[in-house]
């Protein structure tokens, strides 16, 4: 029995601390900040953030070395001297490329940097840009090629929304400019494949291909006042308003975390759900999202494989106390029957 006792006594305690850990993180399930902050304190230790720090640094990537030291600053972490040295060194060299990568965005519309996208965005408001992927697409059917329906409906729904961004006074700028995060992210291949084909079933239910033909002769021309008005029966409403919803999420990560913090989650989020908790967590953690998303990756996003692993030690150390209890049980029966005949 003693043997017994130590080897539930073992499963207890070593299951324990994991099984605290495990209902933190499943009663945070619904709450993004709280979930990364429960798996931060497990996975950000001083020297993975020094390393991730240096791996930005590297990568000349000042947007996510900052992001680092800001979450570091959260955590009690603080960056070398050599570290702040070569942050500065990148801040200081970032101005001569601004231009040339504003004008890369109007013409192009692929490009992942806050200035890029700044040019995209110009190219889709003005119409431009829209109908520049539409024509694109128009002469993949010319040649006989596929199509890409979720670049069309969401480039259908973008003209629609300009229209409406400059007829309300830019309402609904935000979701505008988010549907340019997300069209830019599908055309150079950054959607999961999970997310781009959600994204495409809805966009082939959704397209009326007589409005389309229309849509694309216009574009063709690059007749934007006739595209405009061809867009707006390209995509039925459903859609409209599914993916109006997307592109609002997509604007929220990309005031918090800017053009490369919303094409990390673009690249992590299997479905729409996952993007709107990744917006709803950038809402709350601001400039640290983007050293999150390094650090967690897709949990970040939600439990995934780790409620598993969170459920089986709280089963595991429920089963050690459960263990316990029935053996105090009957060493309670037995001394009791040994104190009734002694």
């Amino acid at each position: 029995m003693s043997l017994l006792t130590v080897a539930l006594l073992v499963l207890a305690t070593i299951n324990f601390t994991p099984a605290l850990d495990g209902w933190r993180m499943l009663r945070a399930a619904d709450d993004p900040a709280a979930l990364t902050d429960a798996q931060l304190d497990k996975s950000l230790t001083p020297a993975r953030f020094s390393e991730e720090l240096d791996a930005a640094l590297v990568s000349r990537d000042e947007d996510l070395a900052a992001s680092f030291i800001e979450l570091g600053a959260e955590r009690g972490f603080a960056p070398s001297a050599a570290q702040n040295e070569r942050l500065e060194e990148l801040r200081a060299g970032a101005g001569g490329k601004v231009l040339e990568e504003f004008a890369q965005g109007f013409v192009h519309g692929n490009r992942d940097s806050g200035a890029a996208f700044a040019g995209a965005l110009a190219g889709d408001l003005t119409g431009y840009g829209d109908a520049r992927d539409l024509w694109n697409e128009a002469a993949k059917l010319a040649r006989g090629e596929k199509a890409d329906e979720l670049v069309i409906g969401l480039a259908a729904t973008g003209l629609v929304l300009s229209a409406a961004a400059w007829s309300s006074v830019g309402a609904v700028l935000p979701a505008r400019g988010g549907l340019t995060l997300v069209k830019t992210a599908q055309k150079t291949g950054r959607l999961t494949r999970p997310l781009a084909s959600a994204l495409a079933r809805t966009a082939a239910r959704a397209i009326d291909r007589e409005a389309l033909t229309a849509g694309l002769a216009a574009a063709v021309k690059l007749d934007l006042a006739a595209s405009r008005a061809a867009a707006a029966r390209v995509v039925r409403p459903g859609a409209l308003a599914t993916f109006r919803a997307l592109g609002e999420d997509a604007a929220v990560l990309y005031r918090q975390a800017g053009a490369r913090g919303a094409n990390q989650v673009l690249a992590l989020a299997e479905d729409g759900a996952q993007v709107r908790k990744a917006a709803r967590l950038a809402a709350v953690k601001g400039g640290k999202t983007r050293a999150i998303l390094a650090t967690l990756g897709r949990s970040a996003l939600g439990l995934g494989a780790l409620a598993v692993t969170a459920a089986n030690a709280i089963f595991a150390s429920l089963a050690g106390l459960l263990g316990l209890a029935m053996l105090a049980q009957r060493l309670g029966f037995w001394l009791g029957r040994r104190l009734r005949f002694s």
